[in-house]
């Protein structure tokens, strides 16, 4: 069994930050599910153009508000508490913070992220 205490992770490897964001990862590769699992904070005034070639991403909205766009159609989508959004077929996306606090998300990543990722300049993260 796995039990993951977000007060024990914060401010070891696996609290990693970027501008505009900060990501607890809770589930990572050397836990062996096969896939991560974050806690992630989008700083309000953010903007995160993203692209992860590698990996597939689910977020479910559980505070906050923002929109995420899909680069491709310029299709522009609300996300509010219990709105997920899925960029299934590695679409590139923007992801905007509209409220006035952050955009708080619980996200699944697969494959497992290492747990120290950044975003590369293309906004994805490299292989695991």
């Amino acid at each position: 069994m796995i039990i993951a205490d977000k007060a024990v992770l914060a401010g070891t490897a696996r609290d990693a930050s970027g501008p505009g964001w900060s990501s607890l990862r809770l589930l990572v590769k050397s836990d062996g599910m096969g896939f991560s699992m974050t806690e992630t904070r989008v700083f309000p005034g953010a903007v995160l153009n993203l692209h992860y070639k590698n990996h597939v991403e689910a977020c479910y909205c559980i505070g906050g508000r923002g929109t995420v766009v899909e680069l491709e159609s310029g299709t522009s989508h609300d996300i509010t508490p219990g709105v997920l959004y899925a960029p299934n077929a590695h679409d590139r996306h923007e992801v905007h913070v509209t409220g006035p606090e952050a955009l708080h998300l619980i996200c699944v990543f697969s494959p497992a992220l290492q747990g120290d990722e950044v975003h590369g300049p293309d906004g994805s993260y490299a292989s695991s």
